[in-house]
């Protein structure tokens, strides 16, 4: 069995990707280059499935706010918002949506709504950016992470097929 050992961390790489390993077998046997280059692109894979399942659970938290989001605006567009609501609705849009923009004190006069639809509008884009950009770097991360799991299996495959070759010579 093939262990890696981590032996330095570096803090440069992104999440699920900072140890440095080293890589030996149990029993104290020597590693064959391919074993090697095989070990080597399993734990690239598991790091960057590491990193696409923590990518895809921004994407979703960002989904979330998108919702909530489009949910107010909805809500905003319908019509006068009592000002209960619309305390309710303008703390919930600043703390937890993140909007920035500053938000009219009532929401009843068409004024106001159109207002805080503005804010609420220049956050929605905003998401939907991120979001954009979320995808592609999940899309990238599959893609790396396709790649290892398959220059590993091609790795393994490759050894053994070597090692039947050299069993049907003796």
């Amino acid at each position: 069995m093939i262990e890696a050992i981590t032996i330095a961390k570096n803090r440069y790489a992104p999440d699920g990707a900072q140890d440095i390993c080293v890589f030996r077998m149990d029993g104290g046997e020597k590693l064959t280059l391919g074993q090697l280059m095989a070990a080597i692109c399993i734990k690239a894979g598991a790091s960057l499935e590491a990193q696409s399942i923590s990518m895809v659970n921004k994407l979703n938290m960002g989904n979330v706010l998108l919702d909530k989001t489009g949910e107010y605006m909805e809500r905003l567009a319908q019509g006068a918002v009592e000002d209960d609501e619309w305390k309710t609705m303008k703390d919930t849009c600043i703390n937890e949506l993140g909007v920035t923009e500053e938000l009219p004190d009532h929401a009843q006069s068409y004024d106001d709504r159109v207002k805080a639809m503005a804010g609420l509008k220049k956050r929605l884009e905003e998401l939907s950016r991120q979001a954009q950009k979320d995808m592609i770097e999940v899309q990238s991360l599959l893609s790396k992470r396709d790649v290892a799991l398959t220059t590993s299996t091609n790795l393994v495959d490759a050894i053994g097929m070597t090692m039947n070759n050299t069993a049907r010579n003796y």
